[in-house]
């Protein structure tokens, strides 16, 4: 009789079978889009999102779309813009290109370009973790995070780098891979070029880009240094195949390292010239990272430890849990022992997902996430929030669930147990029950602003105010039309691209007339939505009311209650009186210019038509032609 020689597989050996099957993946990868789409689609906002940025990169990309290159054409004047990073910009004139003035078609492409990225993250999780069921957790709470779900639809950068960076990450780690190998050497040239254009196009997409391509250099450093002390033992042996090898690995290894370095500098001196022809001298993020939250400047060691402590305990006790259990917090509220612990808990979390990574993926994970942590904490306290983490949540949620099953895996060896993968499994799908339902919650105003049709329709009136003058200034008003107000952008995109600039915050009336006739405004809007436009411009009207006219008033004034209506006015400085003044009075000779269009030039005395003067109707015609008293006509003698 024959010995069935055939190993019995443990039930530990048929789950990881399974779950690492091919359609098993297909299922997984099939489960996340469904789940991806579901709550996109829930999420999605047709109308146009009014952070500043958004409007700020849509109308760049326009400008580039129509010949002007990277213009600034929101203001009177249309300049070069400097603002910088360019390169989401670029990206929406190529869809501008395709779909002219199209918001909604941006967004659908930053939904499923956040799609692919999910999809590469998976991949990338299930190369560096060697666990396609942490890879799938990543995936799906990606998928559904709150935060990275809100910039889906919305034309800003934060989706738009985060697939650029998973690519970059993605393509130097198969590059590392593909090191030295006879086959395929046309292969490692296209990533090799892939590799230097992704990194050009990361610095060019967004400022904290930079961490990353630090990250690639210095990680392809250390491979490099492991490399040269690796050759140092090698030429100790008279193999002379293997010190070829080896010197081969290290030369390869050096020039990805130039490589890197050269497509950094080159896509920054091609900035740094551009800008120097746009006369920009220098960078505003210099002077922005040194302010303070009161508008001063950082320069005493106290500012920087203030700010540091400051950064550290926000990150640890709210940003950070908020991106990946979707914690809601009061920044008023005085952080807990508990808010303490259950950071410093998952940081320990993240910490085990971290060193159980082999010796090479450890290191370009944990430079990443570190080298942008590090610029966080040392960026201006009044900058931070989870938005800032959105190119990093993914690697949370990655080491969170590796840092979970090698936990598990750990306690399992120290009490001899063998089959720590369906623990693993058990584990999981619990923090997946609890945690699922959190990340749907947090998406509830979301949903709730994508159903709403039209701005107008929310209950903030202060908004729906403002929003209703600039379509006014669409429908009513000429292009020709030059607006002071605040936000400046909102208006340009809601008066049908007419243009507007800002004002100098809280200066005093004149000031702010000398300001509105350098720009040779016409007209004006002035919001409760915003506190420097009563702050700063009606102070102005109410000084010279005789040079404004109000076009559209919404609301009612109610200073008991501290309400007041959103007003557009027309400004005309010829508006007004124009002659001699005894004692602030207009007393001697001079004109006035009325709103209706008549004119009066003649004598005035204590403010009144006295003495000889001529009233003109708005045609120019004479009506009245003679003597006045105390402002009434007396006598055409």
């Amino acid at each position: 009789m024959k010995k069935n020689n055939k190993k019995k597989e443990n039930p530990n050996e048929k789950v990881v079978r399974f779950i690492n099957h091919k359609i098993t993946t297909i299922i997984l990868l099939s489960i996340v889009s469904i789940v991806y789409f579901s709550n996109y689609a829930a999420i999605f906002d047709k109308k146009l999102n009014l952070n500043g940025d958004n409007i700020y990169y849509f109308t760049c990309g326009k400008a580039i779309a129509e010949g002007k290159g990277y213009t600034s054409v929101m203001s009177f004047e249309e300049t070069p813009q400097t603002h910088f990073p360019p390169g989401y910009s670029m990206f929406i004139a190529v869809l501008q290109k395709i779909a002219p003035d199209n918001i909604v078609f941006v967004k659908i492409v930053n939904g499923v370009l956040l799609w692919l990225s999910i999809l590469l993250l998976f991949w990338l999780v299930k190369k560096i973790a060697k666990n396609t069921l942490v890879a799938f957790c990543t995936a799906l709470f990606t998928a559904i995070q709150a935060g990275i779900l809100s910039f889906a639809t919305m034309m800003m950068s934060e989706i738009l780098f985060l697939f650029i960076s998973l690519t970059a990450i993605h393509l130097a780690i198969i590059l590392n891979e593909k090191l030295f190998k006879k086959k395929g050497g046309w292969k490692f040239i296209v990533l090799l070029v892939l590799l230097m254009l992704n990194i050009a196009c990361i610095y060019f997409v967004r400022t904290m880009g930079i961490s990353l391509i630090l990250t690639l250099g210095l990680w392809y450093g250390i491979l490099t240094i492991q490399s040269f002390f690796h050759w140092l033992k090698e030429k100790k042996k008279t193999t002379d195949k293997i010190q070829s090898t080896t010197q081969n690995l290290l030369l390869q290894r050096i020039i990805i390292c130039l490589l890197i370095g050269a497509s950094f500098l080159t896509a920054h001196a091609s900035w740094s010239v551009r800008q120097a022809n746009a006369g920009q001298a220098g960078s505003s993020y210099k002077a922005m990272f040194l302010m303070k939250q009161d508008g001063q400047t950082m320069s005493t060691y106290d500012d920087w430890k203030t700010r540091i402590t400051t950064n550290v305990s926000e990150n640890i006790t709210r940003y950070v849990p908020e991106t990946l259990f979707a914690t809601r917090y009061n920044s008023d509220e005085t952080k807990t022992t508990g808010d303490w612990i259950a950071g410093l808990l998952m940081i320990v979390v993240f910490i085990f997902g971290l060193f159980f990574l082999n010796k090479q993926t450890f290191w370009i994970i944990f430079l990443y996430v570190g080298a942008t942590m590090l610029v966080l904490i040392f960026y201006p306290e009044q900058f931070q929030g989870s938005r800032y983490l959105t190119p990093i949540i993914p690697f949370f949620i990655f080491l969170f669930f590796n840092g979970i099953v090698n936990i598990i895996t750990v306690i399992c060896k120290y009490i001899k147990r063998r089959n720590s993968f369906i623990p693993q499994v058990i584990v999981l799908f619990i923090c997946t029950c609890v945690m699922y339902p959190r990340h749907i919650t947090a998406q509830t105003e979301l949903r709730a602003v994508a159903k709403v049709q039209s701005w107008t329709l929310m209950p903030d009136m202060r908004m729906n105010q403002y929003l209703t003058a600039c379509m006014f200034c669409k429908d009513n008003l000429p292009d020709s039309i030059r607006v002071i107000c605040r936000k400046p952008e909102i208006f340009y995109m809601f008066s049908g691209y007419k243009k507007a600039n800002g004002f100098p915050q809280y200066a005093d009336p004149d000031t702010v007339m000398s300001f509105l006739r350098e720009n040779n405004a016409t007209h004006l809007i002035i919001d409760t939505w915003y506190k420097h436009a009563y702050a700063t411009l009606y102070p102005a009207v109410r000084k010279y009311p005789e040079k404004f006219k109000i076009l559209q008033e919404y609301g009612k004034m109610d200073i008991a209650n501290k309400q007041y209506p959103t007003y557009l006015l027309e400004f005309n400085d010829e508006w007004g009186y124009h002659g001699d003044l005894v004692n602030g009075l207009k007393t001697g000779e001079g004109y006035e210019l009325f709103q209706d269009g008549g004119k009066y030039v003649g004598h005035y005395e204590n403010n009144l038509f006295n003495g000889y003067g001529i009233y003109y109707n708005k045609e120019g015609k004479e009506v009245y032609k003679g003597y006045w008293k105390d402002g009434i006509f007396s006598s055409s003698r």
